[in-house]
């Protein structure tokens, strides 16, 4: 509110926006269509999350990474079930079914891809505007930032 920020890119709306402050709004008014159209064209979401485990942490437990891996991507599988089979019970949003298959439709059935080759793309995107806009003074490379026990892991695509 004092001007010190232009924009803010994130996933929850800020309280002066939600307070309906005049002086906060979206960039695009239609969002939804914005976002929608950027997808398909380009294939980019936005990373909501990421796991980071130390190096160190790594080396002494070699078999760590994969298993978070597939730890996380068994929880997000039961997710999806629970998603596809009763979503509409514990969400009271009246076109919960319609929005989910709305969602599937565009972005496939395993719409927040977990693992470096489902999200390649979002992470170059990432890097490439990151050092265009200056805010990382070289452009990173996925396998650069990320350990080699990483860069292999895949998971089953979708429910």
């Amino acid at each position: 509110m004092s001007g010190e920020a232009d924009a803010l890119f994130h996933a929850v709306e800020p309280r002066a926006y939600m307070e309906g402050d005049p002086l906060v709004a979206r960039l695009f008014p239609d969002y939804r269509s914005t976002e929608r159209a950027y997808f398909a064209k380009t294939g980019v979401f936005p990373i909501m999350h990421a796991v980071a485990v130390r190096r160190a942490l790594i080396e002494e437990h070699p078999w760590l990474v994969e298993s978070v891996f597939r730890a996380y991507s068994k929880a997000k599988q039961i997710s999806y079930r629970r998603m596809s089979h009763l979503g509409w019970a514990s969400d009271g949003l009246p076109w919960y079914g319609q929005e989910l298959a709305e969602t599937q439709g565009l972005m496939g059935t395993n719409f927040y891809p977990y693992g470096i080759e489902g999200s390649r793309s979002t992470l170059e995107a990432l890097f490439r505007y990151s050092y265009e806009q200056g805010l990382c003074p070289t452009e990173l490379t996925v396998e650069g930032l990320f350990h080699p026990a990483s860069l292999g892991l895949r998971e089953d695509d979708g429910p």
